[in-house]
């Protein structure tokens, strides 16, 4: 018996041709740029910098930021719904790793029968006038087995690589949540100092419309520029309300990040002191590469999809099937017959397809999905460098623009003291002097603008050279405290 399985097998195997098994995956080839067309001289290449160990958002030196992303690293739904995905991807790879063991399952049946005849009676028969009945059961395990050797080779190559792809899903997750709480958290101080600003452009305003109105009483100023001055301050004070509300959109995104209810969050009341002339690593292209998710992802996905075409070529290889019964009998049925209380049944048989054009098309399909995968990484690539690029762009241009707003900003404060020594003086007026510090004002809101640009710049640097989202990776699910636990 164990001969003409043997031989069976080494027939099936020879029925089998190489070609069938699918293309091997080959990486593809994608020239990277030696040098970046942008530059930023705030940046600096510092060798064995391992970006996606590194907490950037440390160096803001800010406890509260710190602790937002502590907490929406553990915490942020998007992120435990991607290791959910995780998980399912492992017991799909474990399910196709278990087609090797066969299937058992059990039976049980029971039967009566009846003969004619005088035949003698036995245990369990019963004797009739027009015969003899008899009736038993019996149990036992019946194994199941039928597998194709290639595909669930290939199986197994793809649900790994679609694992793979979870997995840098996970981490491409983690990165973007660091980005979008980092960003947040920035706006939102953005938005009280800035409404701190505001509010001081209304009270100059009010103060400029309350002089404007006494020197049109007394014929001094049209009633034109008595308007010109009603809307400037309208438009100041309509902005508060808007600010206000951001602050509370602000607010509510940050604690849906870290899975929390809408409220207040903690924070620095001190926008302008945040440090923004920090060194920010720059790496090679390759090492870019290396580092990103989204980059590592796209490539298990063509990896998958290259295993597919070997998983839809090898619908023509043999399928290998065993099936049989094991177990014992009840003595009725059994001793009717004259048969021994244990059985052994078994089949063993391999099965090809002949004629199946179908199989063509669903190679073509995989054929068809390797090559939009294929592009696809492609793309990934050339956007991963694109992005780079336009991040050390924009580092750099806007710490520029925040530089020179600030100097324009430090004039405007000067001019402000010395109007106002001026007016002290008599040598300028009350009106002259609200110019300079609406001036200054005005100065003040841009500025605050463009740093958080600024700010902004370098948290979207750190997002394209993939930055810290290793920081306390798990894939360790949180605990329901029921039986979804075990």
């Amino acid at each position: 018996m164990r001969i003409k399985h043997i031989s069976l097998t080494l027939l099936v195997l020879s029925m089998s041709s190489c070609a069938l098994y699918g293309p091997s995956y080959k990486k593809p080839d994608v020239e990277a740029p030696k040098n970046w067309s942008s530059k930023d001289t705030l940046s600096k290449v510092e060798s064995g910098v391992n970006l996606p160990d590194t907490a950037w958002w440390s160096k803001f030196n800010d406890k509260e930021l710190n602790s937002l992303i502590t907490q929406a690293l553990k915490n942020n739904n998007n992120i435990q719904q991607a290791i959910g995905n995780i998980i399912q991807a492992q017991g799909q790879l474990e399910q196709v790793k278990m087609a090797w063991i066969p299937t058992v399952g059990g039976q049980a049946t029971y039967g009566s029968t009846t003969s004619l005849g005088s035949a003698a009676p036995s245990p369990n028969v019963s004797t009739t006038g027009s015969g003899v009945s008899t009736n038993g059961y019996s149990t036992g395990l019946v194994p199941a087995y039928s597998l194709n050797i290639f595909q669930q080779l290939r199986n197994q190559e793809a649900y790994k690589a679609n694992l793979a792809a979870m997995e840098y899903t996970k981490n491409a997750t983690r990165l973007t949540i660091i980005s979008q709480v980092a960003g947040s958290y920035f706006t939102l101080l953005a938005y009280d100092f800035q409404l701190k600003q505001q509010k001081q452009l209304v009270e100059d305003t009010m103060k400029q419309l309350e002089l404007g109105r006494d020197q049109y009483k007394l014929g001094y100023i049209s009633l034109l520029n008595l308007q010109k001055l009603e809307q400037a301050y309208y438009t100041a004070i309509a902005q508060v309300p808007v600010i206000q509300n951001n602050i509370v959109q602000s607010e509510n995104a940050l604690q849906v990040l870290v899975n929390q209810n809408p409220g207040h969050i903690k924070r620095n009341d001190d926008f302008m002191s945040i440090k923004i002339d920090g060194i920010v690593p720059a790496n090679l292209p390759s090492s870019v590469l290396k580092n990103r998710p989204d980059v590592m992802q796209a490539e298990e996905q063509l990896k998958q999809a290259n295993a597919n075409i070997g998983v839809a070529t090898a619908s023509f290889f043999p399928t290998i099937s065993l099936t049989g019964g094991l177990g014992s009998s009840s003595t009725g049925l059994s001793s009717l017959f004259s048969s021994g209380t244990n059985f052994w049944q078994e089949q063993l048989q391999a099965t090809m397809p002949f004629l199946n054009l179908s199989y063509l098309g669903t190679i073509k399909g995989a054929k068809g999905a390797d090559y939009t995968a294929y592009y696809n990484y492609i793309l990934t690539v050339k956007t991963a460098f694109s992005q780079v690029d336009n991040a050390l762009s924009g580092h750099q241009q806007l710490t520029d623009s925040y530089n020179l707003q600030k100097q324009q900003y430090n004039s405007t404060v000067v001019a402000n003291d010395i109007g106002n020594q001026r007016y002290k003086q008599g040598a300028d007026s009350y009106s002259t002097y609200l110019n300079y510090k609406l001036t200054m004002d005005s100065a003040a809101i841009t500025l605050t603008n463009i740093k958080l640009q600024q700010l902004q710049s370098i948290v979207t640097l750190y997002q394209t050279l993939a930055g810290g989202y290793n920081i306390n990776n798990t894939e360790t699910p949180n605990k329901f405290g029921d039986s979804h636990d075990s």
